[in-house]
């Protein structure tokens, strides 16, 4: 059966499903460009009429896209026929939970945890304990919440709350936050006696500082990367297929051909990763390719980078991206190498969900990537999984025998991740950003 599914409210998301296999998965803000909204633009939809479809899922939270959803598939010649199976909000935490297990399959106890919440039943469900598919536990007690306000009250959405993340480590008073959310978090786990191991998703998830701190507590940890609403159009297919979803991915972007064409008014040069490498020595360099990743995190295919050792590298990439003076860039590394370079509490984080300590022999070297506190949001980089930017990797241990690069999203402030080649360009002109590498056709693009 070939299944689209359609998350309709706040981070919206699209799935298309075919014979139990996620051919794609993506982020509708990552097309109407607007971030957080969900409502449809002509060139999403032009991708979905391309699809052979069964069977049409719309699940929601609210209906402020709901309507605007339902008129395209009104109207839509290729559409319009298709059955739909509509799912309301009471399904919000059941989809979270669905959407890990894709990830996950073995692992009893899922903890769902998110801010605003939604309606089931007689209350908000804000937190919730499902023992694999099934929902044992769930209260309102608003700790994601507290978060979110707080986050609203000092920057400009209250959804940013890596911000306040990061604000925590040099003021007391996004600090006493911070503190709070990890208090209540771990009371919840005692109270509702979770033990032995853990899948954590919701928003609450994207909190990496508590993410680490929850690994010593369980034998096995897993932080779902699709945590927020923008997984939950693949958790309503997997709730619908009877969870037979398996999930290995993140780069599950709509495929898209690389056509250096718009910019010709540019230099192209024929590049590959050692060449590209020396650059990234003394200047950032966006890596574009076909299939983006999704979540919220650049890792390697929407990634902006550069050379780790450089003592401006910080201000080089803030120079592009505008972000707060406090907020730090992450690492990637290659994945063989991460346990000589940062104290792993788990073998490899290659979704960026976790943080971890540069060890003590290794202090000094790196210039940038590293918190105040000496801890690094890091991505370990396997070939399996993303064989040109590990090849990237490589190539820059190979010439400066550090195999770390700085690595940070490719977008700028306020808005959503690159998506198409169009975003892209549009980035290159507005920002000083001055090369950009296609690994896939061997292209560096340079002002």
């Amino acid at each position: 059966m070939n299944i689209l599914s359609i998350y309709a409210s706040h981070d919206g998301c699209v799935t298309y499903v075919k014979n139990n296999e996620i051919v794609f998965h993506t982020q509708i803000d990552r097309y109407n460009r607007f971030k957080h909204y969900s409502f449809p633009v002509k060139k999403l939809i032009e991708e979905l009429e391309k699809l052979k479809i069964d069977k049409i899922i719309i699940s929601h939270s609210n209906f402020h896209a709901m309507g605007m959803w339902d008129d395209i598939l009104m109207n839509s010649r290729k559409l319009r026929s298709i059955d739909v199976h509509y799912y309301g909000e009471e399904h919000h935490h059941l989809f979270h939970a669905y959407c890990a297990l894709t990830w996950n399959q073995n692992i009893k106890n899922i903890l769902v945890c998110d801010g605003t919440g939604s309606k089931y039943k007689e209350i908000i469900e804000r937190e919730s304990l499902f023992n694999f598919g099934e929902r044992v536990k769930t209260e309102s007690n608003k700790i994601g919440l507290a978060y979110e306000h707080f986050t609203g009250e000092f920057f400009e959405h209250p959804l940013e709350c890596g911000k306040t993340m990061a604000w925590s480590l040099h003021d007391n008073r996004p600090k006493i936050i911070q503190f709070k959310f990890e208090h209540d978090m771990n009371l919840l786990i005692k109270k509702w006696n979770i033990t032995e191991s853990v899948l954590f998703t919701g928003g609450c998830a994207q909190n990496v500082l508590y993410n680490s701190k929850l690994i010593p507590q369980f034998n096995t940890v897993f932080c779902d990367p699709f945590n927020g609403d923008f997984g939950l159009s693949l958790g309503a297919a997997n709730y619908f297929l009877n969870n037979k979803i398996i999930n290995k991915e993140i780069y599950l972007g709509i495929p898209q051909e690389i056509d250096v064409g718009p910019f010709l008014k540019y230099k192209t040069i024929d590049a590959g990763p050692d060449e590209v490498s020396k650059i990234l020595l003394k200047e950032p360099v966006a890596i574009f390719q076909s299939r983006s990743e999704q979540g919220q995190r650049g890792l390697g295919n929407r990634s902006l980078l550069m050379s780790p050792l450089h003592k401006q590298a910080h201000d080089k990439l803030n120079d592009i991206k505008k972000r707060e003076w406090f907020r730090p860039f992450a690492c990637s590394i290659l994945e063989e190498k991460a346990e000589e370079w940062f104290d792993m509490t788990i073998k490899k984080s290659p979704h960026m969900m976790y943080v971890f300590d540069l060890k003590k022999q290794k202090e000094g070297i790196l210039k940038a990537g590293l918190a105040i506190d000496g801890k690094s949001r890091i991505q370990t980089v396997a070939k399996k999984d993303n064989m040109h930017y590990f090849n990237l990797l490589k190539s820059f241990e190979k010439l400066t025998e550090i195999p770390v690069l700085l690595n940070t999203s490719l977008n700028l402030p306020g808005e959503v991740l690159v998506e198409t080649i169009e975003d892209m360009k549009e980035f290159f002109v507005k920002s000083n950003l001055n090369h950009i590498y296609f690994p896939e056709v061997n292209k560096l693009i340079t002002k």
